[in-house]
């Protein structure tokens, strides 16, 4: 059997294998949050011909199901079919994002004082030629030059077998590549090889998969190239994927899916640039925990069960060669440090290049994504922490969320006497669902216009003609087209996100008290990740999300996985820097602290149930005061 899609393409589905089971075998990639488990009801699919069975229709509408949507989980083919897929169920792959802050990121390292010193060092060895007098062995003759220079290393065997040849092709005058930090012999080159050097930094995030193809000789970024992380076919956030790993056996294809996503960014960067994958000889790799084993292979299963304990924090120098990146097979792999199971190596790039590790003044890092991690410190001492916000910001278990991609809303204003919404799309394109930004917009206006009361839900006395009973309770309709097609933001949906900002600020507020300080204290706040660029401060504080201080405090950061990332490419000093601020941390397990709850439970509200925690908000209500 075979499945035709409606821009010619066509895949095989194999007997009683669901739609979703044949697109995921075959790497067409669709959204399903759930991993295909029936439950987020985002593998919508249009059976435009062909009989076919359905297991579970889900939350499908009636209209949905009269129009032949169908979920590809939940569908099993019984003959040839014809399939359109919408956009909204897309992911596209292959998105490049520009690199606006690269030169600002080498100023800063230049401004550290840190100089360039990648992973791999050179230089040049001219060894007398043996005779029948000075009859030592090839490796001894090495060492013997390198010593008198104060360079001692270790030799792995693959270096030594093609040594001999190496040095006497080259008449015994080579040039040494080796790695300074581990002490080890990479390779031989010849004495006159090109100056240009290349390395890659990588940030791994449960969403997308970032690379920067960089110059290790003078700090150039060369190209960019981002794609969404092939693993969201398995899940959307990292507990489904742990899942996935240990009781699906799934381990070997989620390693898979990100080193492909890597090797498929990486290719086209060379050919447009003409260089060879041997001269890309040095990687830095940024993600969480639970990515950084998934990438190295590790097993993940115990990140997930109390006392929640990873494999590796601290990652040694291994090879490319064993990673299945194509790059020279012999390139030593840097993978910045973690902390915790929920506190990565991205959490520590962060750190590392918000500088609030070096500074006195109290500072506030916070990387808002489906686990949103936190840290609160100075030059003195750093404390950090993860909460479970989960997906929604990413667009999963809201009913027409979406990812922030053209068709989004990213911005909404309600006015305050019609009642009526104002959309912004991303790409100026017709609504076609909803993410995170345009969330954190609706909810703060259906709040301050009476639309939704503090318990997020729904007044229906309001005065708004767009509050409706729906299938899955009161709704509002954010818009509807002329062919009446609809975008909702069910109570469900407020619920989730108030959910999700209630842990991260329960989160921030229960750090604060262990450590008896308070949130005038905190001087600046440093927010990272794509979700950051389009957030507004003002809507984020009234939601109740981020603590209610002065706007200049904030600064957003961009992607400060990558970022750190690109500096520990370039920089020994940074690398040991990286080890000191993860060692430095002091990771706090929330899901044992007792006043956790407490402080999640009073975040469960518009803005927050102590008002006073909110002057700004409060200002804004006058039916609040008192």
């Amino acid at each position: 059997m075979k499945i035709t899609f409606t821009d010619g393409n066509e895949i095989e589905v194999l007997e009683s294998e669901t739609l979703y089971e044949a697109f995921k075998r075959q790497e067409v990639y669709i959204t399903a949050s759930c991993g295909g488990k029936g439950t987020c009801g985002k593998c919508r699919v249009r059976v435009i011909e062909g009989d076919h069975r359905c297991i579970s229709f889900g939350k499908l509408t009636a209209g949905e199901r009269d129009s032949g949507i169908v979920l590809a989980c939940q569908t099993v083919a019984a003959g040839d079919l014809v399939v359109e897929i919408p956009v909204e169920s897309r992911l596209t792959v292959g998105d490049r994002i520009a690199v606006s802050r690269s030169r600002d990121l080498f100023e800063l390292l230049m401004a550290y004082g840190k100089g360039i010193s990648p992973l791999v060092a050179r230089r040049l060895v001219e060894l007398p030629p043996p005779t029948i007098d000075d009859n030592i062995s090839d490796l001894e003759r090495l060492k013997r030059e390198l010593l008198s220079g104060g360079i001692e290393l270790r030799y792995p065997r693959r270096f030594v077998s093609r040594m001999a040849d190496e040095l006497r092709e080259h008449h015994w005058r080579v040039g040494l590549c080796y790695q300074p930090d581990s002490g080890k012999a990479l390779f031989l080159e010849p004495p006159d090889a090109d100056a240009a050097r290349y390395g890659i930094a990588v940030d791994i995030g449960t969403t997308t998969v970032v690379l920067y193809l960089v110059d290790t000789s003078d700090g150039r970024v060369v190209d960019v190239g981002s794609t969404y992380n092939s693993q969201m076919r398995y899940g959307d956030d990292v507990i489904t994927r742990i899942v996935h790993a240990t009781e699906g056996g799934g381990l070997n294809e989620l390693r898979k899916a990100v080193v492909s996503d890597i090797n498929d960014l990486l290719g086209p960067l060379l050919k447009r640039h003409s260089i060879g994958a041997a001269e890309v000889e040095s990687a830095v790799v940024s993600g969480n925990t639970t990515m950084t084993h998934l990438f190295w292979g590790f097993n993940p299963a115990y990140i997930r069960e109390e006392p929640y304990i990873p494999t590796v924090n601290s990652f040694p120098l291994w090879s490319a060669s064993e990673t299945g990146v194509r790059i020279n097979r012999d390139a030593p792999v840097y993978t910045l440090p973690c902390v915790a199971s929920y506190v990565g190596g991205d959490i520590v790039s962060g750190v590392l290049v918000t500088g609030m590790h070096r500074n006195p003044e109290i500072s506030l890092f916070m990387d808002i994504g489906t686990n949103g991690e936190i840290v609160i410190g100075n030059s003195e001492w750093l404390m950090t922490a993860a909460c479970s916000a989960g997906p929604c910001f990413e667009g999963s278990g809201i009913k027409h969320g979406m990812r922030a991609t053209e068709g989004a809303i990213e911005a909404i204003r309600i006015d305050r006497e019609t009642l009526e919404p104002e959309l912004k799309t991303i790409g100026d394109a017709g609504p076609l669902g909803i993410c995170g930004s345009g969330m954190i917009d609706a909810i703060p206006e259906m709040f301050l216009s009476g639309i939704l009361d503090q318990r997020g839900k729904f007044v229906k006395d309001s005065g708004s003609k767009r509050i409706r009973d729906g299938e899955d309770g009161a709704e509002f309709v954010l818009y509807r087209d002329g062919a009446g097609r609809e975008i909702v933001l069910t109570e469900v949906d407020v619920e989730n996100i108030i959910r999700a900002k209630a842990a991260i600020y329960a989160g921030v507020s229960l750090l604060l008290k262990e450590i008896g300080f308070t949130l005038e204290m905190i001087e600046k706040v440093y927010i990272a990740g794509g979700f950051g660029n389009y957030l507004d401060v003002e809507k984020a504080v009234i939601l109740g999300m981020l603590p209610d201080i002065p706007k200049e405090r904030f600064h957003f950061m961009g992607n400060t996985s990558v970022a750190g990332a690109y500096l520990c490419l370039l920089s020994g000093e940074m690398r040991r820097e990286a080890e000191e601020v993860a060692s430095k941390m002091t990771y706090v397990e929330l899901s044992v602290k007792g006043s956790f709850m407490d402080e999640f439970m009073s975040a469960m509200f518009l803005p927050h149930t102590d008002i006073e925690q909110f002057p700004t908000v409060k200002s804004l209500l006058p039916a609040v005061r008192g």
